[in-house]
């Protein structure tokens, strides 16, 4: 019996095979694409071969693609049909031992063997020809387009005259004679490990009755292409910090404003809560386009308290206010709580009228 070594450096030696009742897939969610043969053919053609050997689908008799359809992890896969051989341990001779294993095309038709799943067994002899098989391979890793291969190690007994049980190798009835459809096989002892390039060397008008499920997004492990099986999704950033609120003074609006003969006027105004005095200068401008200063004057309030500014007209503003508008004089008051700038600035407009009118 040939022997060959096949590396499995990602992969883990778990497996897991559970018979199922029936051919049809299951149906699954959006996350998870079956594809591969649709296991209804019988399981009636069998291929013995005396080394290793790989079989994969290249033509299905509708017309579809035997290829992967989607990058993810292959999380389980249906076999149907037997082995028709009992091997027995330590005799050589009639193994059913198999690999899955995963090829990538290259640009002159040749395929590198890309990853190989631990060993999985087909049934003995012993039981229904259709028997169908579920496999549950462990981080098991495709592209889109990849091709998806049946790996058997031939199970040949060594004897040279073929005078043995298995003169070809384990007889595997794992196939169906289906018109229209192609299955490649690649043959040579110790050829097909990871990294290995062959080359399609025959052809048989053949189902290879092998169905797969490929997972995807959070149905695959992040192990594998697109992954996001157990991955937590990142928790959003926290808000951004509300804007400190400005602490400014405020000048209160419907307040009556007069100014007295000397020429002065108070303001009220009302310092916001804060943890600070509100302190700065308040100033009465002309209403204009471009406004001219009649007078200043300074505050310091308390928080949440209200205060009032004195403020004293100078010349501009005794003349605009006492003789050119006569005790009356609409203007501008503009309150600034240092530091200063627009968010710390409050203004009113009123209209100066003379004190005791």
């Amino acid at each position: 019996m040939a022997s060959r070594t096949i590396s499995r450096s990602l992969l883990s030696t778990v497996a897991v095979v559970v018979a199922a009742a029936a051919a049809a897939p299951a149906p699954g969610h959006a996350a998870v694409i079956t594809f591969g043969s649709d296991l209804t053919a019988p399981a009636d053609t069998v291929q013995r071969r005396q080394a290793d050997t790989a079989y994969w689908q290249t033509a299905f008799a509708d017309g579809r693609s035997p290829l992967a359809p989607a990058a993810g992890q292959i999380t389980s896969f249906r076999l149907k049909g037997i082995a028709l051989s009992n091997p027995i341990a330590g005799v050589p001779g009639g193994e059913t031992m198999f690999h899955l294993q995963a090829l990538r095309a290259r640009a002159d038709g040749s395929f590198q063997i890309l990853r190989s799943s631990a060993a999985f067994y087909v049934p003995p002899k012993t039981a229904d020809p259709q028997t169908i098989t579920t496999y549950v391979p462990e981080n098991f890793c495709i592209d889109a387009g990849d091709v998806l291969v049946f790996n058997t190690v031939g199970g040949w007994d060594g004897i040279v005259n073929q005078t043995g049980p298995y003169p070809l190798g384990t007889p595997l009835q794992v196939f169906s004679s289906v018109p229209g459809s192609s299955v490649s096989e690649f043959m040579e002892a110790d050829k097909t490990n990871n990294g290995d390039i062959i080359t399609a060397r025959a052809s048989h008008r053949q189902e290879l009755l092998m169905q797969l499920d490929v997972a995807t997004g959070p149905d695959a492990t992040p192990l594998c292409p697109g992954g996001t099986a157990g991955v937590r999704a990142p928790a959003p950033p926290p808000p951004p910090p509300s804007p400190p609120r400005v602490q400014k003074s405020t000048l209160p609006a419907g307040q009556r404003v007069t100014v007295s003969s000397k020429g002065k006027l108070s303001v009220s105004l009302f310092c916001l809560p804060g943890t600070s005095r509100c302190a700065g200068a308040v100033r009465v401008m002309t209403r204009k386009v471009r406004p001219r200063l009649l007078g200043t004057g300074t505050f310091d309030i308390a928080a949440k308290r209200n205060g009032r500014s004195t403020i004293a007209l100078n010349s501009r503003g005794r003349r605009l206010f006492f003789r050119t508008g006569r005790g009356r004089l609409a203007v501008k008051i503009v309150a600034e709580t240092r530091p200063g700038g627009a968010s710390r600035t409050s203004s009113l407009a009123v209209t100066l009228r003379r004190r005791g009118r």
